[in-house]
């Protein structure tokens, strides 16, 4: 988790150069990967990054395929992680 919060905060200024809403995508984006951390640690890379993003796309396809689910059975429910 720590090695998860040093590549967070090496990022700090390139979040602080997005416009506001990308920093709320941005911001979601680094939860996905925190809610992910113990299966991340297990994949012991070299370059801890690899297993944040891979996190990071794990959640988004999640979400992608309730989506999707929500609209061929025509829900109307939100998605959470």
């Amino acid at each position: 988790m720590q090695t998860l919060q040093a590549e967070q905060e090496a990022w700090k200024l390139f979040r602080r150069a997005l416009r506001k809403e990308d920093q709320e995508a941005f911001d979601a984006l680094w939860r996905f990967a925190r809610y992910h951390a113990a299966p991340a640690s297990m994949a012991s890379r070299p370059m801890p990054f690899e297993a944040a993003l891979m996190a990071m796309l794990v959640a988004m396809e999640r979400q992608l395929l309730e989506l999707e689910k929500e609209k061929k059975n025509g829900d109307g429910g939100g998605v959470a992680l």
